[in-house]
């Protein structure tokens, strides 16, 4: 086993240790980059979890304002016009229906706290009922007119023609919203809810001969909020505030087609 010999066999070690060394650190960066992969993949997944929990609860939040504090408001409204129009009302019959009026706006206040925590959660349909449309404007006018014993018109311009189901969902809630506004804010007032059809868009405008808005938020709160969401949702625009003649207005565009 001469000199020759060892060198070559030492040469083909040394070569033998290379190679290992650089596949063992072709492993360890593969392991590396498919280890990055995986973070940045959860990272991702991860954040469209999140999107998606925000998305879900500002919708949550919508509904709630827009079914349940509807409702609730019109409890307190009922109650209040049945204590001070019923004539010869006994007076503990008068003090429950105080109570219940009282009630029912303490529940307001408390679902204006809730949907305040949703919608900071959210930064920012759970019921398999059809949802409401066009097609029932008629009857929540007409209930906005029973509960208030106000005037309460519904005006239609143009040929009426199905839209898009979310369309119509949108232009309903934001009626509805204004209608419980007016309610809130300018009891007794009359109200005027017109629809405007054309070949490309639906206009909307509702508007009562209030007092106008004073300074308590009534264009700030969370009614106008989920209004002016839902309006971008469906590609439209919204205007809120003073009527030119007086009183409150609100005027809405919505195209005729979803986008």
């Amino acid at each position: 086993f001469g000199p020759a010999a060892a060198g070559r066999l030492l040469g083909v070690l040394l070569f033998s240790l290379a190679a290992t060394a650089t596949g063992l650190g072709l492993a360890r960066r593969a392991t590396g980059d498919a280890a990055a992969r995986d973070a940045s993949s959860r990272a991702v997944a991860d954040t469209l979890l999140e999107h998606a929990a925000r998305g879900e609860r500002a919708r949550i939040a919508r509904e709630l304002h827009d079914v349940v504090a509807h409702h609730i408001s019109l409890i307190a409204v009922q109650a209040e016009t049945a204590r001070l129009t019923t004539p010869g009302m006994p007076r503990e019959g008068a003090t429950r229906l105080l109570a219940i009026g009282d009630t029912a706006r303490q529940a307001l206040t408390e679902m204006r706290r809730l949907l305040g925590v949703l919608r900071e959660d959210a930064g920012t349909e759970t019921t398999r009922r059809p949802q409401p449309g066009l097609e029932q404007l008629n009857d929540l006018v007409d209930d906005a007119r029973d509960t208030s014993a106000a005037s309460t018109r519904l005006i239609v311009h143009g040929h009426v023609v199905p839209l898009d189901p979310g369309i119509e969902l949108t232009a309903y809630r934001i009626v509805q919203e204004a209608l419980t506004n007016a309610r809130r804010h300018a009891p007794g007032a009359a109200v005027d809810v017109e629809l405007h059809y054309t070949g490309d868009a639906l206009y909307l405008r509702v508007r009562d001969n209030g007092p106008g808005p004073p300074d308590d938020g009534r264009t700030a709160g969370h009614g106008l909020v989920g209004m002016r969401e839902r309006i971008a949702m469906a590609g439209g625009t919204l205007w809120a505030g003073d009527a030119p003649a007086g009183g409150f207005l609100v005027e809405a565009a919505l195209p005729a087609a979803a986008g």
